[in-house]
């Protein structure tokens, strides 16, 4: 096992679009580690100073695309369609500061965008050792660093732009991908092609405003594997207390099936339960969270207690 350092700049990151066709900026051996810093969004072109009408200049400049700052994509050699893509989270370093934007407007898809007249854009300094941050004078909100964006080349050609996850993962936004869990990502191109960004110091499930706190991540500490025990084709994760299974679509409820339709599939697979059980069973232990409701996709997760499976057999595996 070998570990890569792969630093953010102008070489290494993409703003705002996912393509297939784009070139490994690094390659890597299955079981390697890599050490990946990330910008913040639009080429890390906010910073402390930056007001809300200098948010609207960034939008105009960068119309057509996300915002999100894409480090890679990497190519892991001997990864092909039809395997799995395993992301262990080691470690996660946030950078030192952060920003939310509240939007207001047509253009703004957060949830109660017509209810605020004015916009707004508002700093926080990161205690990256205390991992908190003041929100308030004398109220702090702790801090629970993931990376927004992990993803690998998605099967269809043609630009994506970032702000959609789908099949391939990228803009999952899901807060359950700390540093101690190991996301799966369904491989569609040799190599994988994978790539990261959009770190979020901490977010709700739902991300309602349609951001969350905003930043960079100073290290990301990743192990990049494969596995050839292909279980589900959209991402799906294990983290130290749950399984997590995802889903994507413009309809809520559609995304909130694909989520308990995979969950079922993985207790089938895993855990030797009938259909019919696993679904039960997600009836009376599931949780299906919302994941976010403003990326174009919506995202639901849902989650199964790994101690509550303990007493089933379950088969080797991921």
């Amino acid at each position: 096992m070998k570990r890569h350092h792969l630093p953010a700049s102008a070489e290494t990151v993409r703003v705002g679009v996912i393509d297939r066709v784009f070139p490994a900026v690094l390659e890597v051996e299955d079981g390697d580690e890599v050490e990946l810093e990330t910008w913040g969004l639009w080429g890390n072109a906010v910073t402390p100073a930056t007001r809300f009408e200098d948010i609207q200049v960034l939008r105009q400049a960068h119309a057509g695309r996300g915002p999100h700052s894409l480090t890679g994509p990497i190519a892991v050699r001997g990864a092909t369609p039809a395997m799995l893509l395993r992301v262990d989270i080691l470690e996660l370093e946030l950078g030192p500061y952060g920003f939310n934007l509240l939007s207001t407007g047509p253009n703004s898809r957060g949830l109660l965008a017509h209810e605020f007249a004015q916009g707004e854009l508002r700093h926080y300094a990161l205690d990256g050792k205390r991992l908190c941050t003041e929100f308030l004078p004398g109220f702090e909100v702790p801090l629970s660093p993931f990376l927004g964006i992990m993803g690998v080349a998605p099967r269809d050609e043609g630009p994506h732009p970032s702000p959609v996850p789908g099949d391939f993962g990228g803009n999952i936004d899901c807060p359950e991908l700390v540093a101690g869990t190991t996301l799966f990502l369904p491989v569609w191109q040799d190599g994988a092609l994978f790539y990261a960004g959009d770190a979020h110091a901490v977010q709700g499930c739902g991300e309602v405003d349609q951001t969350a706190l905003e930043t960079s991540m100073k290290r990301a500490r990743l192990r990049l594997s494969l596995t050839d025990d292909r279980r589900l084709e959209r991402p799906h994760a294990l983290t130290r207390e749950h399984l997590v299974t995802m889903g994507f679509h413009a309809d809520l409820r559609e995304a909130a099936r694909q989520a308990t339709s995979d969950l079922v599939r993985w207790l089938v697979l895993d855990y030797r339960l009938t259909r019919e059980d696993a679904y039960v069973l997600c009836s009376l232990q599931a949780d299906l969270m919302v994941t976010q409701a403003v990326n174009g996709n919506n995202g639901v997760h849902a989650r199964m207690s790994r101690s509550l499976l303990a007493p089933l057999a379950r088969r080797p595996g991921p």
